[in-house]
């Protein structure tokens, strides 16, 4: 809809006209404040995702492993005495 820069150029000029001149440079620090909190908790979200997809998959090789050790014994451990 507002891809060109007159379309932004006008959006600009109505929040000017809304919020006054002198009130725009407060905006901005309040929106690049609410935008670095965002890519901070952005940041933290993709740091926790990434420990949680390591974990799985540390969690996958070792059932893995399990499974190969079970096929290699041919599974003669689990005998009960038969």
């Amino acid at each position: 809809m507002f891809s060109g820069f007159w379309g932004w150029f006008l959006v600009v000029l109505i929040v000017a006209a809304i919020f006054g001149a002198g009130k725009l440079p407060d905006l901005r620090k309040e929106a690049e404040e609410k935008l670095k909190l965002g890519m901070a908790a952005l940041e933290k979200g993709k740091e926790e995702l990434n420990k949680k997809i390591a974990e799985k998959t540390k969690k996958d090789n070792a059932a893995k492993k399990t499974a190969v050790d079970e096929n290699q014994t041919g599974g003669e451990e689990k005998t009960d005495g038969e």
